[in-house]
């Protein structure tokens, strides 16, 4: 009875209405997409450890202990306990614990232990006795005062190291801006420990290590 019911109920009310399918609208052409790649916060660094790794990497795949021995000497980057706080590291001797944000006083011991770490690459590297093989950091032959091509050559191997691309991929002006830094410390460079040209590599490495691509996002 019930199921008779229902069916004379389908048939009063008849057919439903067909639902016509909407007009298909051609999709855009999207072969140029435009990227907002503007700044939406204030650039950041990475964890201190991150920075760690990376300086192991670049200077020789060093371990921790390797890296500050190397960075001694010639008060370059002496009492590494002092820098453990500056760094963001927790200090468990003093019970100082790990810094939560990153600050100016850490992104400068950042770059003196980077700077301290080109200085004496520079020093084994680029050392005439140093066999090719040998070289870490600069790893091609020193030219003594280049030419903006030679520098250009050798300024690519540095750019590959600590920006991982190619410099001819950066802004046009990179490299001749990096040229300019080298003739300058070059000239300026008074007799020292370093060569005019040791110092101005020196130079180089430094600003690539402490370079905003390299170290902030």
């Amino acid at each position: 009875m019930r199921r008779a019911l229902a069916l004379l109920l389908v048939a009063a009310c008849g057919r439903p209405d067909v639902i016509e399918p909407s007009r298909a609208v051609p999709f855009g052409d999207y072969t140029e997409i435009a990227l907002d790649a503007t700044p939406k916060g204030h650039r950041r660094m990475v964890p201190p450890e991150a920075y760690l790794r990376a300086y192991l990497t670049w200077f020789g795949g060093l371990s921790p202990g390797d890296v500050f021995y190397k960075a001694r000497g010639r008060n370059l980057f002496d009492q590494w306990a002092s820098y453990l706080v500056a760094l963001g590291l927790p200090d468990y001797a003093v019970d100082a614990p790990r810094a939560t944000q990153s600050n100016t006083v850490m992104l400068a011991a950042m770059g003196r232990l980077g700077e301290a770490l080109c200085v004496r690459s520079a020093e084994h590297d680029l050392d005439a006795r140093t066999a090719p093989d040998k070289r870490v950091v600069f790893a091609f032959e020193p030219v003594a005062n280049p030419s903006r091509d030679d520098f250009a050559d050798r300024f690519d191997i540095l750019h590959r190291t600590f920006l991982s691309y190619p410099a001819r991929l950066a802004p046009t002006d990179r490299t001749d801006r990096f040229y300019a830094l080298y003739r300058s410390v070059a000239a300026r460079h008074q007799a020292g420990l370093l060569s005019a040209d040791k110092a101005a590599w020196v130079a180089v490495c430094t600003a690539l290590v402490q370079h905003p691509e390299t170290g902030l996002y």
